[in-house]
């Protein structure tokens, strides 16, 4: 289409010069253009204007009015259109199994042949309550140029009395949380007050003290546009995600929490451990296949590498102790790790952790099929659940309560301590997003970008 465009252009230059009678200058060439053959090529735009298709995808991107600024129309129908394109990549890289055609770029295709596009893209936007209030959240501070700023000061502590403390009270109304009256003096920071603080420092993985500190100053004092940014990276988010259906899995990777929604509401929700920055948890979109009852652990190569295999040269007995057996090519029966010499290992060896209380992957472990080998387990050390940072794993996803979603999930606990594989009373879909800022209760929450993926967009 840009191609178009420039052949266009060098075209009416050569007119201009054949013709000099019509005396047109080149926005008027270029404007007759427009009103043809160049016109007709477009997608979302009719007479220099979005038309309904266009605006649909306009409320779905939601480009920076700067982006745009000195692109043609044909330009920006192009830019719009590879942006879109990059939104349906997106989609099938994150999904894990065959969307549907529509959620395609298929779908896609097959509208712009049928002349279609305005309703395709209608059906487009995630029909997620989520996507909505967020949606809404950033229209609302679109509208909102002031802002209440909480100056510098000294911490606050629960039942403290500070001069602040009237401003956070407005801070929070402003960012959309219902903020309960004061107990007593407008100045304490009251017990109800302080629960507010500490939901939103739970939400977003800081530490959780109930009190007006550092992290919550600077979470609240960005102003609507920082705000509008932020929320926008996870409105383009939201366009990942499959289809919506009313049962499903959902795990923020930022607020290390895992959601198990029915009928669209949450009826189970529990703390998670996620993958560190180096070793992080993707994004993606699957389906729980089955429940493994007290499973073994085979880790991959660079678990192998980066951490048991020092582990073991520090240590001549961890391997022994924690239940490892160990596997060579050329023989059909496992040998025990102290056999080996771990200084020069030989090739082609596999470890495998025995079940047990020791056992990385505690009792239970949820198969998901995926490019990256990840699935949901069971831990046995659940003392680190007690912190408020936790991207402490190797890009599996460890739960604070399997045997609650397992439960919720329709499977029934076996009583004996065999290895066995239960088939899943229902396919339920599970997505693993990174949404640093979303709606809960009709208030704005904010995670911390703990794998710096804000930044890059």
């Amino acid at each position: 289409m840009l191609t178009m465009v420039n052949g266009s252009t060098q075209g009416g230059s050569v007119m201009a010069r054949i013709l000099p009678r019509l005396m047109l200058s080149t926005t008027l060439w270029f404007a007759l253009l427009l009103s043809g053959p160049v016109s007709a090529g477009l997608l979302w735009h009719s007479n220099q204007q979005l038309n309904e298709a266009g605006r649909h995808l306009y409320r779905l991107l939601l480009p920076e009015k700067n982006t745009l600024i000195g692109m043609s129309v044909p330009e920006r129908d192009q830019w719009l259109t590879q942006e879109w394109l990059g939104v349906l990549k997106a989609r099938e890289h994150f999904a894990q199994y065959s969307l549907p055609q529509h959620w395609r770029s298929e779908g896609f295709k097959l509208a712009r042949e049928q002349g279609n596009l305005a309703v395709y893209m209608e059906s487009q936007a995630p029909d997620y309550n989520g996507y909505r209030e967020l949606h809404r959240h950033y229209e609302r501070l679109a509208r909102k140029q002031n802002y209440t700023v909480l100056p510098a000061g000294p911490n606050v502590r629960p039942g403290e009395r500070d001069g602040v403390i009237p401003a956070l009270r407005r801070r929070l109304a402003e960012l959309g949380r219902q903020v309960p009256a004061p107990v007593s003096r407008a100045d304490v920071l009251d017990p109800p007050l302080s629960e507010t603080l500490s939901a939103l420092q739970r939400a977003g993985g800081l530490e959780v003290t109930g009190g007006l500190n550092e992290d919550i100053r600077a979470l609240l004092n960005r102003s609507p546009a920082a705000l509008r940014a932020e929320i926008k990276t996870n409105l383009r988010r939201w366009l990942h995600l499959p289809p919506a259906t009313t049962d499903y899995v959902l795990i923020n990777i930022p607020s290390y929490r895992l959601t198990l929604v029915r009928a669209g509401q949450p009826r189970l929700s529990m703390k998670v451990i996620v993958g560190r920055p180096d070793w992080p948890t993707p994004e993606l979109a699957t389906h729980i296949d089955a429940l493994k009852v007290n499973p073994d652990w085979t880790p991959t190569d660079n678990i192998l590498r980066e951490d048991l295999l020092p582990a073991q040269r520090k240590d001549g007995g961890y391997l022994d102790r924690n239940g490892f057996r160990v596997w060579l090519p050329d023989r059909s029966e496992p040998v025990p790790p102290s056999s080996i010499d771990w200084q020069n290992p030989p090739s082609g060896l596999r470890l495998v952790q025995q079940p047990g209380p020791t056992n990385a992957l505690g009792q239970l472990k949820f198969e998901m099929r995926n490019r990256h080998s990840v699935y949901l387990h069971d831990t046995p050390d659940k003392s680190l659940f007690g912190r408020d940072r936790r991207a402490l794993s190797h890009g599996c996803v460890r739960l604070a309560e399997p045997a609650a979603l397992a439960q919720g999930l329709g499977w029934q606990m076996p009583e004996h301590e065999r290895t066995q594989l239960l088939p899943p009373a229902e396919r339920l879909p599970v997505y693993m997003v990174y949404f640093t800022a979303w709606s809960e209760g009709g208030s704005l929450v904010f995670a911390g970008d703990i794998y710096g993926k804000n930044e890059h967009i």
